[in-house]
C-alpha cells in the first residue's frame, strides 16, 4: 500500500514543528504522500486557527517544499475548515479554490453566554465551560447536538475529507460526560455515519487521539468501521500529526482494525487524483 498522510498541523497553527521538518521525517520514512491541513484562518483570535496574515507564507513555503522535494515525496496544500453552528457555515470555504483538498470539522460550539466559540476537544477546563453555558451540564445533550451538526454539515457543505467523526469522545475517557456503550449514544453516532453515505462523504480513519494520549482507539471507534463498510462509506487513513514522529502513529494496528472491518483498499490523493488503493 502507498504511505500517506492529509491531516498535519504545524507550527503555524497548534502543531509543533516547521513544515520541512516534517517533510524530511516522511521522505526518511518512505512515504509516497504527505498533505498539510492548517486549522483555516476564522474571523476573530485564538490561539489554534492559523492566523490570517500567515496564510500567504503557509501556501508559499509548501510550495517551495513541492519543488524542492518532487523527487522524494508528493506534497499536497489543504486546509481544515472548521463548521460554525450559529452560522451554518464552513468557515474558511473562501479558500477551498486554493487548496489541493479540505478536511471539514466540528470541534466547537458557540458559547450561549459569551463572545466566540468554545471547543470540546480543548483544554477540559474549556469543555466544562461549555457543557455549563450551552448544556446545562448535561454530556448527552452536547453529544447529540455533535452528532446533529455534523449531520447538518454534510447535508449542506462539499468537501474532501471528513475529519475526526466522533472527536466528542476526546475528553470522555471512562464514559466520565456521557456513556457511549448506551443506545442513545449509538444512535446518534450512526445517523452521522448515514448521513455521510447519503452524501458520499470520505471519511478518515484518523489515529490522532492516540498520539496525544487522550485516547485509546482511533477516530472512529472500532465498532463504526463495520457500519462503515456497510453503508459504502470511503476511507482514508490519517495520522493528524501535530508532530513529525506522530505522522504514522498506530498505522498498524489501525490497518488491522479497518480490515477487519471488510475493507481491502482505502483512499489515497496521488497524482493529484483520489484513488482506491489496496491495503
Amino acid at each position: 500500500m502507498k504511505l500517506t498522510n492529509y491531516h498535519t498541523h504545524c507550527y503555524m497553527d497548534d502543531g509543533s514543528r516547521p513544515i520541512e521538518e516534517y517533510v524530511t521525517w516522511a521522505i526518511e520514512h518512505n512515504f509516497d504522500a504527505l498533505g498539510f491541513s492548517c486549522h483555516t484562518p476564522v474571523p476573530y483570535e485564538d490561539d489554534w486557527h492559523l492566523a490570517q496574515h500567515d496564510l500567504q507564507k503557509y501556501f508559499d513555503e509548501i510550495k517551495r517544499l513541492k519543488k524542492e522535494y518532487v523527487h522524494d515525496v508528493e506534497l499536497y496544500t489543504g486546509l481544515e475548515l472548521d463548521y460554525a453552528d450559529d452560522r451554518k457555515e464552513l468557515l474558511g470555504s473562501e479558500f477551498q479554490d486554493r487548496v489541493d483538498y479540505v478536511i471539514a470539522s466540528v470541534h466547537m460550539f458557540r458559547d450561549a453566554d459569551g463572545e466566540g466559540y468554545l471547543s470540546f476537544d480543548g483544554p477540559e477546563t474549556e469543555l466544562q465551560m461549555l457543557l455549563d453555558r450551552n448544556f446545562e451540564n448535561d454530556g448527552r445533550r452536547m453529544a447529540e447536538a455533535y452528532y446533529h451538526c455534523l449531520c447538518e454539515m454534510m447535508d449542506r457543505h462539499t468537501f474532501d475529507i471528513l475529519g475526526h467523526i466522533d472527536l466528542i469522545k476526546k475528553r470522555n475517557r471512562h464514559n466520565r460526560f456521557f456513556d457511549q456503550t448506551q443506545g442513545w449514544y449509538r444512535d446518534a453516532a450512526l445517523q452521522a455515519l448515514e448521513a455521510a453515505a447519503r452524501n458520499h462523504v470520505r471519511l478518515e480513519v484518523n489515529t490522532g487521539g492516540i498520539a496525544r494520549g487522550a485516547i485509546d482507539e482511533p477516530y472512529p471507534a472500532v465498532w463504526m468501521l463495520k457500519h462503515c463498510k456497510e453503508l459504502g462509506i470511503r476511507l482514508v487513513l490519517s495520522a493528524d500529526a501535530h508532530r513529525p514522529q506522530d505522522l504514522m502513529c498506530a498505522f498498524d494496528t489501525t490497518l488491522s482494525h479497518i480490515r477487519d472491518a471488510g475493507y481491502r483498499e482505502l483512499d489515497v490523493l496521488y497524482g493529484g487524483k483520489w484513488i482506491p488503493t489496496d491495503i
